[in-house]
């Protein structure tokens, strides 16, 4: 079973109070946005928080267009021992790493349970503090323990968990395990059964933003501190009943677990599967996935970069000069089949254009073939031509030599039709030259009998 190495807002486990003097001597460190809180020796770990706390601060707090004000406290509780002293409550809550209370604004890092983290993943246990205490100031503490702790898995950057979670989702799923919306209330729900309530809150999260961006998400957030609860701000943000979200989400949540998580409104809209179709030179599934992403990158405006689109834009419109250069290529194939060589010729020069245009140059060796086969029809063709000429001006032996040539020709092309004119042509060569003999037969016999008449009508020799 997977487990959720990440904790919610202090408040739904223990209620802290001031970190006693048992856990050692406290030092701070002080950066634009935070107070880094920590024990004497753990120097060292509180620069490496110092490192990135308050780019992670501007970037949370940019992306919810609310910045609370610093300095928030981070304390770094060397141990878990250290932890449960302060903590206590804390020790029948397994996998706790971090913790926020919003109501201090402080966040509490375990620093000896994120000794086995990426760096990314010890990034995202303060994006994901961070974003509790952000949310419930906007607001106002009235956002349920669901809705927390969807928004804050949100906010964290792709790492390794990610697929473990939507593999926990899954399973659920498939096992009917999935919690129904009135569950997002229920502390008691989410957390006693983390490998679904963690995946499924995200996913419900991810849901709403994919539906109508995230600059709806933060309007629900203010929303929610002036409403009665989950239900009624939804409706309010969203214009639509919790019950039509609910089975909306239902639907749509197939295609998330199928790959749709890896798309997160706050992250620049991934390019690098079109890039690969494109070299790969599959040009009608990257029209088609261009197509997508430019739909997504528009519904996402507020959050995604102009020069996301710019690319997406530039590509797809490769994407579609390689469409058209194939079809046009195809076209040409088809005018060959017909013999149209003249019409041929032009649609490959334009293909060849297109390619070139967009660096393409793996058609080159198709297209040159094509070539050749026009140069050798209009060849051919210009033979037949020739043969015509030379029967009109009963120059029959030479138009039997040229109409052989394109006889040959049209059979190697496949030309059918031409070949077939030129076989009736040779036909009519064939007829000519059996006339032709007969004539000359007949003009030979006709000779010989000419001239026995003409002796046996010459008058005899007269002897002197």
């Amino acid at each position: 079973m997977c487990v959720f190495l990440f904790i919610a807002l202090a408040v739904v486990f223990f209620a802290p109070g001031k970190a006693s003097a048992q856990t050692g001597e406290w030092r701070e460190r002080n950066t634009t946005a935070f107070t880094i809180v920590y024990v004497v020796g753990g120097e060292a770990e509180a620069e490496r928080y110092a490192g990135f706390v308050d780019t992670i601060y501007d970037e949370v707090s940019t992306s919810f267009g609310y910045r609370p004000p610093p300095p928030l406290s981070l304390r770094l509780f060397p141990t878990s021992a250290d932890y449960y002293q302060v903590n206590p409550a804390a020790r029948n809550v397994p996998g706790i790493v971090a913790h926020a209370d919003f109501r201090r604004h402080e966040l509490v890092v375990i620093v000896e349970r994120t000794q086995q983290q990426s760096e990314e993943e010890v990034h995202n246990n303060v994006r994901h503090e961070l974003t509790h205490i952000i949310a419930a100031d906007m607001s106002e503490n009235r956002l349920n323990t669901g809705f927390q702790e969807g928004v804050a898995q949100y906010m964290e950057h792709t790492a390794l968990d990610l697929d473990s979670k939507i593999a926990a989702l899954r399973l659920a799923a498939d096992q009917g395990r999935l919690m129904p919306w009135s569950a997002l209330d229920d502390r008691d729900a989410i957390y006693g059964d983390p490998d679904v309530g963690y995946p499924q809150s995200l996913s419900i999260v991810a849901f709403l933003i994919d539906r109508d961006g995230f600059a709806k998400l933060r309007e629900f957030l203010t929303i929610s501190a002036r409403s009665s609860g989950y239900r009624s701000a939804l409706e309010r943000a969203y214009g639509a009943s919790v019950t039509d979200l609910e089975t909306a989400w239902q639907k749509w949540l197939p295609g998330y677990m199928a790959g749709g998580y890896k798309n997160n409104a706050l992250d620049s809209y991934d390019l690098s599967f079109a890039r690969g179709l494109l070299e790969q030179g599959n040009y009608p599934a990257a029209v088609s996935e261009l197509e997508q992403a430019s739909t997504w990158i528009t519904k996402h405006a507020d959050t995604q970069p102009a020069e996301v689109a710019a690319q997406v834009s530039q590509l797809k419109s490769h994407a579609e000069a390689g469409v058209r250069a194939t079809q046009i290529a195809e076209s040409a194939r088809k005018a060959l089949e017909k013999g149209n060589y003249e019409e041929a010729q032009r649609q490959i020069d334009e293909s060849r254009r297109i390619f070139t245009g967009i660096g393409d140059r793996r058609q080159d060796a198709a297209l040159d073939v094509y070539a050749q086969r026009v140069i050798r029809g209009i060849a051919a063709s210009t033979q037949l031509d020739r043969a015509n000429e030379l029967v009109g001006g009963l120059r029959f032996t030479q138009a039997r030599e040229a109409v052989n040539v394109a006889t040959h020709e049209f059979a190697a092309l496949g030309d059918t039709l031409r070949l077939e004119n030129a076989l009736a042509l040779r036909s009519t060569l064939d007829r000519y030259q059996r006339l032709t003999g007969a004539i000359l037969m007949v003009v030979g016999v006709a000779g010989v009998l000419l001239n026995l008449i003409g002796r046996r009508f010459q008058r005899p020799a007269e002897i002197w």
